[in-house]
């Protein structure tokens, strides 16, 4: 694992180090943003059923009761 830290444009954009050599040129990345993180894939490690289900999961999951109950694990 290799951590680094990137500035953030005034466009909001962000670039990847270069030795962050899983993603290359032109391809395109999954950014999957929660709350105070966000999470940037190459597509092709992403499950095609993965990216199907994400809205039917977000509906789900995405409620004010389950961010209620689950507010203890923030902690």
């Amino acid at each position: 694992m290799e951590i680094r830290t990137v500035k953030i444009s005034a466009k909001r954009q962000i670039t990847i180090p270069k030795s962050f050599i899983e993603f290359r040129e032109g391809e395109d990345a999954l950014i999957i943003a929660r709350k105070d993180e966000v999470v940037i894939r190459p597509m092709r490690e992403v499950n095609e059923t993965a990216l199907l289900s994400e809205r039917a999961l977000a509906e789900c999951w995405d409620s004010p009761e389950d961010e209620e109950a689950f507010a203890y694990l923030q902690k």
